[in-house]
């Protein structure tokens, strides 16, 4: 039962649920069960004491919700009928690592819930074989009498000479209780375990007598302790044990969910306070594996009125029950169902949800959600919801939630604007007044006529500094062969030309001299290669540099001589 709570990427393939059981050690590993040989179709309706629904099912609709499955199965008429739905989780149990089906029985203790007494008729809401809760009840007045103050039964008429009865449920029993009359009409206390002999017969109270000892299957043993990791704590919050904290923490310890943690137990709680182990155990599994069941902390904190914050979060966690709780009723009995519902609610449900905000506050761990929360406010107005009627504020609440989920999105997905990059100040160097630059020693530059030139190309001997771009003119320029390196001339020129190199910020203009000019080009500063001056260095915060590359000067001018 619940096995979702243990278990993760469900897949149905074919008849076949497959997914990832969690083992006994914690680890996962692979696990399949063919619903196929557990679950059939009567009348275009699910059947959990028939088999091999897949046969008669349309293939294109059989898929999972969830632990849900649903499909449209074919009537005996020969049409398909609406789609059904089954929840597995009252059903599929992880047992030790293992996928297995729990037949539905007969037991009052297994697949019945929200047992309550009025007069002397035991109502509540069993599992049918369609695999939903309907409701029920059967007259106690007609299968128990009062033999000497005592509860005896096959007899009839007990409440004739009884008074004071109430009902007392827990895992392993369903107790009445009352003071019976004796002959003598002295009044006793008497009790009586409904269980040993009212049953479920596949969707109807009844009253089975055995002739022999009946050996009862306990929710407890069959389902909750065989689950692995939280079983066992399960188990203990539906039992109401004394041990909750040592539960809570053995949970949070294996889950590793604070989400996860809260889920369960109030699962846990409902189940308690409805008398139904089963339904609050799928209930947990639901809360424990939905991802939006909780209102994250973050947007919780965006919510300054405290009224409205706890609205918004009972409205998102109620939306969950409602839906589980829809699945596992019938339709057409919801209103019903709800009715036996609400009579079995027990307003302890806030109680032990205190206690669970007192273990996360003890603990440091966060737990908003339940600060301000009311479940048995929660409970009543699902309720409500499932009976037909409308809550208007959860309904508002839900919708300003999603104003804020899509606003926190749409904040996730837009980045921040980047920093300002820092402003890089260029301050270039001036000599002092009183010291003069020493001049370079620049070859005069012969030039035929004032037409634009072309530059050069760089020269092998200075490869560090590139030169700088120039228009090209549309005039035909050769070069000259007998000068490696030299200017391109124009047509027509027959004197010698030489190359220019220029400054990338100056801009003056020097030939390929001798050594001894490359030597005076060193001693003033430059790189050796003849193309830096003076005018080319800068200071950056301090530190001398030659500025090249972030700077690009204009072209110099042509100087001709005449």
């Amino acid at each position: 039962m619940a096995f979702s709570l243990t278990a993760k990427n469900l897949e149905l393939r074919g008849s076949w649920l497959v997914a990832a059981v969690q083992q006994p050690d914690g680890s996962w590993s692979f696990a399949k069960l063919n619903l196929n040989d557990h679950i059939g179709n009567n009348n275009g309706d699910f059947d959990v004491t028939m088999d091999r629904w897949y046969n008669t099912a349309e293939d294109w609709s059989c898929h999972l919700r969830g632990p849900v499955l649903c499909a449209q199965l074919r009537t005996i008429s020969g049409t398909y009928a609406p789609e059904r739905c089954i929840n597995l989780d009252l059903f599929v149990k992880n047992h030790d690592g293992s996928l297995e089906f729990q037949d539905l029985t007969d037991s009052l203790l297994l697949y019945a819930g929200c047992l309550s007494l009025r007069d002397a008729h035991l109502r509540g809401v069993v599992v049918g074989r369609d695999g939903k809760f309907v409701p029920s009840e059967i007259n106690l007045d007609e299968h128990y009498g009062n033999i000497n103050g005592k509860f005896e039964a096959g007899e009839r008429h007990y409440s004739r000479s009884g008074r004071n009865f109430r009902l007392e449920q827990d895992a392993s029993s369903v107790k009445l209780f009352a003071e019976l009359m004796d002959c003598e009409g002295e009044w006793h206390d008497a009790e009586v375990d409904l269980s040993d002999c009212v049953v479920n017969q596949k969707g109807k109270l009844a009253f089975l007598k055995h002739d022999e000892e009946f050996v009862r299957e306990d929710w407890t043993p069959t389902v909750a302790e065989h689950t692995p990791v939280v079983g066992e704590a399960v188990a203990g919050l539906h039992t109401g044990e004394d041990k909750e904290d040592h539960f809570y923490y053995q949970i949070a310890s294996n889950t590793n969910s604070a989400d996860a943690t809260v889920g369960i137990a109030i699962g846990s709680f409902i189940g308690r306070a409805i008398r139904s182990p089963a339904i609050g155990m799928v209930i947990g599994a639901r809360l424990a594996t939905s991802s939006d069941a909780f209102v994250d902390d973050k947007i919780a904190s965006t919510i300054e009125d405290p009224e409205v914050r706890s609205q918004i979060q009972e409205a998102a966690l109620g939306r969950h029950v409602l839906e589980t709780l829809r699945d596992l009723f019938a339709e057409d009995t919801a209103a019903a169902s709800a009715e036996l519902l609400e009579a079995a609610l027990s307003p302890e449900i806030d109680t032990w949800t205190k206690g669970l905000v007192d273990w996360f506050e003890k603990q440091e761990l966060p737990a908003t959600v339940l600060t301000d929360l009311s479940l048995h406010t929660m409970m009543n107005k699902v309720i409500k919801q499932l009976q037909g009627e409308t809550v208007e504020e959860w309904d508002a609440a839900l919708e300003q939630l999603a104003t804020l989920k899509k606003t926190t999105a749409t904040l996730k997905l837009t980045p921040p604007p980047p920093p300002p990059e820092p402003e890089v100040i260029v301050e270039e160097e001036v000599p002092a007044e009183d010291s003069e630059p020493k001049e370079l020693a620049v070859p005069e530059i012969q030039v035929e006529s004032p037409s634009p030139v072309q530059e050069a190309p760089i020269s092998q001997e200075s490869p560090e500094v590139p030169a700088a771009p120039q228009e090209q003119d549309a005039t035909t320029q050769t070069q000259d062969p007998k000068v490696p390196g030299a200017l391109p001339a124009t047509t027509g020129s027959s004197s010698g030309t030489v190359s220019t190199r220029q400054s990338s910020e100056a801009g003056g203009s020097v030939s390929k001299g001798s050594n001894k000019d490359k030597a005076s080009l060193k001693g003033n500063g430059g790189n050796g290669n003849g193309a830096a001056c003076t005018k080319g260095w800068h200071s950056i915060f301090g530190i001398t540099t030659f500025r090249r590359s972030w700077a690009r000067s204009k072209q110099p001018k042509v100087v001709t001589t005449s």
